[in-house]
């Protein structure tokens, strides 16, 4: 059999693995050495595939298929330092727990070290970034080598999607000629099924809890990616305990569309005046840590019984006050606690949450609200969403303002974000990657000019796809949120040098580059008018605001807040 027949087997063999190990969509970055791979996934009919021709933004468009419905990837690219530009999107999916499957193609080993042009080690490129690291043999002309590129595969995808779910990485060694025998069928191979379980307590341990929890005094905290199946069965626990919850933006409780007494949305505002006053017997926080700062510092300087419920097992608990893991799949620990008689704690304990979220809110209405400022722009964004539409906010100051000015809302809309490694780097793209994959669905990004600014050529993949999508693009000419933070108290020169970051940026120009409608905003009503339209098409709203009057009126609204907690709660 010729070399082109048996590379072609055994790509084919490895692309079967891939399907039946789970791999529904893949994002091809087109090179030279990954030609063999890059065409028989094209032109594999169970595979849709997206052509991006950065590997930074493939990386992060992929991350965005994967966190739409946590289903794994595979991402596709040639050697050298095209692989090496995944590393930040494969950061971000490690942490996040979402399965990408990373088929970078190689050299044969007798050209490695030899100066072979676009040639560097890959073995390992990823270090711990990756949950699996494969380094393929060459392709051979024997039933064995199909089978255990097929192996390969479907073991790799699977082992993605095992908790702690994660990216997993293949490096593909490959002769040349290049091109691969189109017309070949795949090669006939022993296949696999996989079932992958979920982890269950025992109805003794169900009871237990059911006994710690009751007539307590406890607060359930919800980190981002919370499971939506959950959401009714938690609100139904904490309804029965009489316990608040305080559940991060990304966790999606606040805008599932119910309302309940139990959902406390101001609690990043409350809590840095309120961290004594309010102590519990039991908090109970499920999955990664919020964004709030003031809850993570509360959490930190809690000392009694705390309870960490995690169905990835990693022990995600940076406050290191955590007294009990429950190893468990959400779903299944609300479901067994609902089956069980927990008795209330007094009423007195929700009505302080209900109490405190009250002057927030009264804080918050007595806001200027023609002001063209940050607050009200979150504030018009989530205002105007439609149940036909998503939400993904960038890192920085748009996910922070987010948790701190968004109620429960009647309107039930999933927000995302990327919230592993927390950067500013592949925002849009991963957005892009979340319209792609619910193309049915308008997809609102709400980013910052910097977040932007690093990721524009992702913008491409709006062009090419005409994904519907509308940016919200906050444009205060640098770093905002370190006017919030201790850096503000360094010399002027020195703190806009290196944290303001003034850029002179904006974005009309960049817009008309890819082809998509822009929209410069002055006014809130005229940002009102613009979301209020629908289009099919992406969009492109830029909202100029000031850096240091926003930075101010977070101040001022917060020294507010505390002033009316001080005369109506600690009276």
């Amino acid at each position: 059999m010729s070399h082109q027949s048996s590379m072609t087997n055994y790509i084919n063999a490895l692309i079967q693995g891939l399907i039946d190990g789970g791999v529904k969509q893949a994002v091809i970055s087109p090179g030279s050495r990954s030609t063999p791979v890059s065409i028989l996934l094209h032109q594999c009919s169970e595979i849709t595939t997206y052509i991006d021709v950065d590997e930074r933004s493939a990386g992060f468009f992929a991350l965005g298929l994967s966190k739409a419905y946590q289903e794994p990837v595979a991402l596709v690219c040639t050697s050298g330092t095209a692989a090496a530009n995944y590393l930040p999107a494969i950061s971000e999916a490690n942490q996040s727990n979402l399965p990408l499957v990373v088929l970078t193609t190689d050299r044969p080993h007798e050209l490695r070290n030899s100066g072979a042009p676009q040639t560097m080690n890959q073995l390992n490129l990823y270090g711990a970034q990756v949950k699996l690291f494969v380094e393929l043999a060459l392709a051979e002309d024997s039933k064995e080598m199909y089978q255990y590129a097929y192996t390969q595969g479907v073991k790799s995808t699977t082992l993605s999607q095992v908790l702690p779910m994660g990216p997993v990485h293949l490096n593909i060694p490959l002769r040349e000629p290049l091109l691969p025998d189109n017309l070949l069928p795949r090669p006939t191979v022993k296949q696999v099924n996989t079932f992958i379980g979920k982890t269950e307590l025992s109805s003794e341990i169900i009871d237990t809890l059911s006994d710690e929890w009751s007539n307590k005094k406890g607060v359930f905290v919800v980190g981002p990616s919370f499971n939506q199946e959950a959401i009714n069965l938690l609100i139904d626990v904490s309804e029965k305990l009489g316990w608040p919850i305080l559940a991060d933006p990304l966790a999606n409780i606040r805008t599932f569309g119910r309302r309940s007494e139990t959902i406390s949305p101001y609690y990043d505002t409350y809590l840095r005046y309120m961290k004594k006053e309010i102590t519990p017997d039991v908090i109970v926080r499920f999955g990664k840590s919020p964004v709030s700062k003031p809850l993570n510092q509360w959490l930190s300087s809690f000392t009694g019984a705390y309870y960490l419920v995690e169905s990835q097992t990693e022990w995600l608990d940076s406050s290191k006050m955590m007294t009990t893991l429950i190893a468990s799949d959400v779903v299944s620990l609300l479901f067994q606690l609902l089956s069980k008689e927990l008795v209330a704690t007094d009423k007195q304990w929700l009505e302080r949450f209900k109490t405190l979220d009250a002057l927030v809110l009264e804080t918050m209405t007595k806001q200027d609200e023609t002001f063209l400022s940050e607050a009200m722009i979150i504030q018009t964004v989530y205002q105007t969403m439609t149940e036909n539409e998503q939400l993904f906010v960038s890192n920085s100051m748009p996910i922070r303002d987010l948790d701190t000015y968004l109620p429960v809302t009647d309107t039930r809309f999933s927000i995302y974000g990327n919230r592993g490694v927390n950067g500013i780097d592949g925002v849009t793209s991963t957005a892009l990657g979340l319209a792609a994959r619910n193309k049915e669905m308008n997809t609102r990004l709400l980013i910052g000019d910097l977040a932007c600014f690093h990721d524009t050529t992702g913008l491409a993949m709006a062009k090419k796809y005409q994904l519907p999508v509308t940016v919200i693009l906050v444009n205060n000419d640098g770093g905002g949120i370190f006017s919030m933070l201790s850096q503000k108290e360094l010399p002027k020169d020195l703190f806009d040098d290196l944290f303001a970051t003034s850029t002179g940026v904006t974005f009309e120009h960049v817009a008309h580059m890819y082809d998509i409608e822009y929209v410069s905003i002055n006014a809130i009503n005229q940002l009102q008018d613009e979301l209020s339209k629908k289009s099919t098409k992406p969009r492109f709203i830029e909202v100029f605001t000031n850096r240091e009057e926003n930075a101010d009126m977070r101040r001022q609204f917060q020294e507010q807040v505390k002033k009316a907690i001080e005369r109506d709660f600690l009276c």
